[in-house]
């Protein structure tokens, strides 16, 4: 398991350095079909992809990768445990 997480962790950093500043998919067809300034940003801790504080934008997206990825394997941590926990 140690690995796998360890993997996750390497990809979310090495990913970070050639993720794009063009907008994706979604952005780019409601750009095309003028409805863009529909949408609404919101409050979010790690807004574009970016982790505040820190200015680099390589670095800042590559720590928002990495707190990502440990929040998602630790939601699905707490959830098995929470089930397995039922099972018994």
């Amino acid at each position: 398991m140690k690995k796998i997480i360890f993997l996750a962790l390497a990809i979310a950093v090495l990913a970070a350095f050639f993720a794009s500043s063009n907008p994706d998919g979604l952005e780019k067809v409601a750009h095309k079909l003028g409805f863009i300034e529909k949408g609404t940003s919101g409050n979010s801790i790690m807004t574009d992809y970016r982790f505040p504080l820190i200015h680099n934008s390589g670095i800042s997206t590559a720590v928002a990768g990495v707190t990502g990825t440990l929040l998602i394997f630790g939601a699905f941590w707490l959830t098995a445990k929470t089930l397995k926990g039922k099972n018994q």
